[in-house]
């Protein structure tokens, strides 16, 4: 790790470099523990953040408990363990289209490598961030200095719209929605997609994880229809393997 960064008072940005190139899709995940006695158990699944060069990206998450707070004690020259690039990320089209990123809290970092995937293909790019309080709101420097428009919202009004970052969403026009952050704003994306329709809509779930390559099936979710070829095991899909990115109307809340 070689640098530690804190955007927000229970935030950290942790700036590591690799061995080797890396080359994750925007939304796919990593692994990441200290392995060194400090972390518990099971390593912390994180999407990755920015990214500086083939070997350095960045990693940004709240902290919560003792594996995050492992994390964030971290300092520059401590050695981190990562596993992955880990799951499905979003899709990126080729062509130019007007595209809408939906971010909530630390659901931000998976918007910035796929907001910078869009415009390098020529899209036009609306980032929608939200958060409780203004102190919450992450990542909107960071999207701005790629060329994104940001716009904010507030459930307590400190900053931007005042109430729930979906309700932005109506007045904009949009050939792709994708959306990462708590589960409500998820299911409010969810709706918003049944409501035009809106297929190419994508959502990036989160969910504790165990391993990371779908052996554990401890992120199971419901899918909105079952596999059959699965049989039992159709009912369900992995956030590790199948997701965390997946189109609206493939999994149930």
């Amino acid at each position: 790790m070689v640098e530690r960064l804190q955007p927000a008072p229970d935030c950290v940005e942790l700036v590591m470099e690799f061995p080797d190139d890396e080359a994750p899709k925007p939304g796919q995940f990593y692994m990441l523990s200290t392995g060194d006695g400090r972390d518990t158990y099971l390593p912390r699944p994180l999407s990755f953040y920015r990214t500086f060069s083939p070997r350095r990206m960045s990693f940004l998450f709240r902290v919560v408990g003792p594996g995050t707070q492992a994390l964030a004690a971290l300092k520059p020259r401590d050695r981190l363990q990562a596993m992955g690039p880990l799951g499905r990320g979003f899709p990126v089209p080729d062509q130019p289209i007007r595209a809408v990123l939906v971010g909530g809290g630390v659901g931000v970092p998976p918007l910035w490598s796929l907001g910078r995937a869009l415009l390098e293909r020529g899209a036009k790019v609306t980032a929608l961030i939200g958060a409780r309080t203004r102190s919450g709101l992450l990542g909107q420097a960071e999207l701005q200095a790629l060329g994104l428009e940001v716009r904010t919202a507030t459930d307590d009004g400190t900053r931007g719209h005042r109430g729930p970052v979906t309700e932005l969403l109506p007045g904009l026009d949009a050939d792709q929605v994708f959306a990462c952050g708590p589960e409500p704003m998820l299911r409010a994306v969810q709706a918003f997609a049944a409501s035009r329709p809106l297929p190419d809509t994508y959502l990036a779930l989160e969910a504790a994880m165990a391993c990371g390559y779908g052996v554990c099936l401890g992120c199971a979710v419901e899918r909105a229809k079952p596999d059959p070829e699965l049989g039992p095991y159709g009912t369900y899909a992995r956030v590790c393997r199948e997701g965390p990115v997946f189109r609206w109307d493939e999994v149930k809340f």
